[in-house]
């Protein structure tokens, strides 16, 4: 049955009324970027391009700079290595066309920046994941570069197999802790939420 003129009008006006509370609420979370969709490799180009281009405008420091992109780069990949599949075009590659759903955030306030992917994920990664990130998390810097080295070593090892090499990589990187959230969605999967942080104070 097709809706009244009065019920458009509703409908038009909750619409703009959750689009300026949205707003009000990535300004107070000091959001950037927000995305929610398939990740693609036109998506990551997108994205990238956009932050670029606001790092650029805010005339951040390089090495900030540098580890930002990084950081945001190898959170996009870990939802193509670790997401579920929402589409029979599945692969573990961006350029192969891959599409997986997940979300996608990028914020700072006056000390660092933060980057927070979210994705369906399997129980069985979930728990893989977990100990790995659990594990870095434990470790001083040097305790993460020795583990990097492992890794890189022990070319047996993949992503979800121990070694968890991009996940290890960004620690180095940053020098910040993993921040992370399993929330169970079926008997067989979990939504993965994931942060990390970057510094604006130590890349002088």
């Amino acid at each position: 049955m097709e809706k009244s003129g009065y019920e458009q009008v509703y409908e038009q006006l909750k619409h703009m009324k959750t689009i300026i509370t949205f707003k009000k609420m990535m300004t107070k979370s000091h959001l950037n970027v927000v995305y929610l969709g398939n990740v693609t490799q036109n998506t990551v180009e997108s994205i990238t391009d956009m932050i670029s281009e606001d790092l650029s405008v805010r005339q951040e420091n390089r090495k900030v700079t540098k580890r930002v992109y990084h950081v945001m780069m190898e959170s996009l990949q870990n939802i193509c290595k670790h997401a579920d599949s929402q589409s029979d075009e599945e692969s573990n590659s961006l350029e192969k066309g891959l599409v997986k759903k997940g979300i996608f955030l990028i914020g700072h306030n006056e000390e660092e920046y933060f980057i927070t992917t979210g994705n369906n994920i399997d129980i069985k990664n979930a728990v893989v994941l977990r100990d790995i990130l659990d594990k870095i998390n434990s470790l001083d810097a040097d305790g993460i570069k020795q583990m990097y080295r492992d890794a890189m070593e022990n070319s047996e090892l993949g992503e979800t197999g121990g070694a968890g090499l991009g996940f290890i990589d960004m620690a180095k990187k940053t020098g910040t802790k993993y921040e992370y959230y399993f929330e169970p969605d079926s008997e067989t999967s979990c939504f993965f939420i994931l942060t990390m942080r970057v510094s604006k104070g130590d890349a002088a």
